[in-house]
């Protein structure tokens, strides 16, 4: 008997395509991954049913065949095929390229799901008389302390190549070998657990209680207050459940520490899934966790969709975080779909930040969380005092004020390390004439050109354009040229200038770009190697850096009057996350922020009240105005080489919804974007707006088919993007 399969094919096209296979419908599973001819070209595709074949010949010979096979049984759980299903009616994303996103890049493209072996050596009873090397005697005293034995790698990395030895060894009968799966980290020395304060313990006791049930928590923890610490114990007791973990972090800059703190602390294997990870070990740790061989899953967004046979626990450190979610492509947010997996799982999710998200508090107010605290710093550590300076007393140059100098010199002086934040990286973002007024913009954005004088060039940041840096202007041949404001590279060089003898590091995605680059900056700071730290929002989040007692903060001001209506909540949590980085050990900590808003009320909200309040504020302001999340938005976004395209499109996107009888959604626009052109397209967006998700997701069922195969859609880019973090 032959049937149809219905498969999911990564392309644009928001259906399930048929090819005919000789195999009988019983033979199909749901995962299992084939290889097929789709428009000309050949792709992957996942198994989602089949059928047994129609009667109608005709209509049979338009349908090809499936080329390969890869699979002989279901490859993708259920639970994730479930998941990737919801993540693609829920973010109204093609179900094929919702599988591109949810897949490891060899799992997608192909490859053997097979695990990588390697051996793993285990000591025997047996007791010889011989005399044995000083390698062979290290082996056998590591081998002592494992009784589950030690991969190759783990001895290798520790006593360095031990081949012959344990070969040796093996002759003699003192140890065996079997192949077992490769793990992608080893395990490091077991340190002592910290005695948890009594806030810290009723956390743990509070997530445990609820270890059965889907329970989501928010853990409000101000900076410092040890909340990995928490993350550690829940582990610890979810490992000896046999229950596995997974731990969602924002950025992959925090990794290196996050996973040394639970290597020293759990006898666990441990599995690392981000982009900084080579594809063979993402598959690697990918199907681990699928068989159930990791015990804790520690990754930024993409981790979100790893494979949990034993699932016990989701931790989302920082879940504030806007990295969470997907800007292009498949526009999901991991914090949410975690959230769904953990509610199918029927576990906890404890979700945990110095400042969260007005989202997730508007949950609380809902008594949709649960919100713990902690409310003290750990070890008796206090928070650093804040101050605000008037940066138009600051210098022109590099826009450092006296007071703040003065400060750093006084820090420095007495051995500790500072950091100066400014959310800006490059040497200046003006490169001006005043001969003629000419200025340095890109040609494809309506943007400036940042100058980076360190590689002697102009670099537009919203769509990568470099040139050279000029000697004179374009325009009027004048040899003066003048830059004008300052990022991370110009106060990095001016600060080498005014602290000849104090080592500077800068900390931007310029300086981070090489493989281990940002741990071996972070090593450099805890070795005391860096006395002044410069550096961009990356340093704002997670690191806890002991002889750090000054944190300088520049040029917020423009969160104050940013168009993007999460701009003020934005800069809430960054300025909080960067002054926590002050004072985290037994010294006291301060912080100065210049800004030219003094007296503006964010600040005195912030400063004397703290986040927790100025975040109760805002709130009430968002929930005053119908605003998210109050309200639930969703953007229909499109972008062309022709600047009426994008508008003329969604202009008919808009009336298209509008045919639909219905009071419940509002249709707003379109409008060009405030950035209208980018990357040498211009763009524009249509803002729909309703106080409950369901009568906009409906809206967005009857009107995708039709909105897909308009005429207009195929000569644009378009997309849709379900809760939007920004309209700018």
């Amino acid at each position: 008997m032959t049937s149809i399969v219905h498969i999911a094919v990564p392309s644009p096209l928001r259906q399930l395509f048929d090819y005919l296979s000789e195999k009988d419908v019983s033979f199909w599973q749901t995962g299992m991954r084939v290889k097929v001819n789709f428009a000309g070209r050949d792709c992957i595709g996942i198994v989602m049913s089949a059928s047994e074949r129609e009667t109608d010949k005709d209509s049979l010979k338009k349908l090809k065949a499936i080329d390969a096979i890869i699979d002989e049984t279901a490859l993708i759980p259920e639970e994730i095929i479930q998941t990737v299903l919801w993540v693609s009616r829920y973010y109204h994303h093609p179900l094929g390229e919702a599988f591109q996103t949810a897949l490891p890049k060899l799992i997608r493209n192909g490859a053997e799901a097979v695990l990588s072996l390697e051996p793993w050596w285990f000591k025997t009873e047996f007791v010889t008389e011989k005399k044995l090397g000083s390698k062979q005697q290290a082996c056998l005293a590591m081998l002592e302390d494992y009784p589950e034995g030690l991969s190759q790698t783990a001895l290798r990395n520790t006593l360095g190549n031990v081949s012959a030895s344990m070969k040796a060894l093996e002759n003699q009968g003192l140890v065996i070998q079997k192949q077992q799966a490769k793990l992608p980290l080893g395990r490091n020395e077991l340190t002592f657990p910290m005695q948890l304060s009594e806030e810290q313990q009723q956390v743990v006791d509070a997530v445990w209680q609820e270890r059965a049930a889907f329970t989501p928590f928010l853990l409000q923890g101000i900076t410092g207050s040890g909340k990995t610490e928490v993350y550690i114990e829940l582990t610890e007791r979810m490992l000896r459940d046999g229950k596995q973990v997974l731990i969602l972090i924002p950025e992959i800059g925090l990794t290196g520490q996050f996973v040394e703190r639970f290597q020293k602390r759990l006898d666990a294997s441990i599995v690392v899934l981000n982009s900084a990870v080579s594809d063979g070990d993402r598959k690697q740790g990918w199907l681990l966790a699928r068989a159930g061989l990791a015990d804790l899953i520690i990754g930024t967004r993409s981790a979100v969709f790893t494979p949990l046979p034993s699932p016990g626990l989701v931790i989302i450190d920082e879940e504030h975080d806007s990295s969470y979610k997907q800007q292009d492509g498949l526009r999901y947010h991991a914090r949410h779909v975690a959230l769904v997996r953990a509610q199918k799982m029927g576990i906890p999710v404890l979700m945990g930040s110095a400042t969260p998200s007005l989202d997730s508090l508007y949950q609380v107010q809902q008594n949709r969380f649960q919100l713990l605290q902690l409310s003290e710093r750990a070890g008796g550590a206090r928070l650093p005092a804040v101050h605000l300076v008037d940066s138009q007393a600051a210098h022109p140059d590099h826009g450092l004020s006296e007071q703040l100098l003065k400060r750093m010199q006084s820090h420095l002086s007495a051995g500790n390390q500072v950091i100066l934040f400014i959310n800006r990286r490059g040497y200046a973002p003006v490169l001006m004439c005043h001969d003629c007024g000419w200025q340095a913009k890109c040609r494809d954005c309506d943007a400036r050109m940042v100058v980076h004088r360190h590689r002697q060039i102009l670099f537009c940041h919203h769509c990568g354009l470099i040139q050279r840096l000029p000697d004179s202007c374009p325009d009027c041949e004048n040899m003066q040229l003048k830059s004008y404001g300052a990022g991370t590279e110009k106060i990095e060089q001016h600060l080498q200038d005014l602290f000849p003898e104090t080592p500077v590091i800068r900390v931007d995605r310029d300086t981070t770009q090489r493989v281990n680059a940002f741990n071996d900056i972070v090593t450099e700071v805890r070795q005391g190697q860096a006395r002044i730290l410069v550096g961009t929002q990356m340093l704002a989040k997670g690191h806890d850096f002991h002889d750090v007692t000054l944190v300088g903060v520049l040029d917020t001001d423009q969160g104050l009057y940013s168009a993007d209506f999460r701009a003020t909540e934005n800069l809430a949590q960054m300025i909080t996350q960067v002054t926590g980085r002050a004072g985290r050990g037994e010294k006291a900590g301060e912080v100065l922020i210049q800004t030219e808003q003094t007296s503006h009320p964010f600040w005195r909200s912030l400063i004397g009240d703290g986040y927790a309040k100025a975040a109760q504020r805002l709130l009430s302001e968002r929930i005053e105005m119908g605003m998210p999340p109050v309200s639930n938005w969703a953007v229909i976004r499109a972008e062309a080489r022709d600047r009426s395209l994008a508008m003329d499109f969604l202009q008919q996107v808009s009336q298209l919804l509008h045919q639909t009888e219905q009071q419940e959604v509002i249709i707003l626009g379109p409008v060009p974007t405030i950035m209208e052109k980018k990357g040498g397209r211009y763009r524009a967006q249509l803002l729909l707006t309703s106080a409950s998700r369901k009568p906009l997701h409906q809206l967005l069922d009857w009107h995708t088919e039709a909105i897909s195969r308009h005429k207009l859609a195929r000569k644009c880019r378009w997309s849709i993007d379900i809760d939007p973090m920004d309209l700018i």
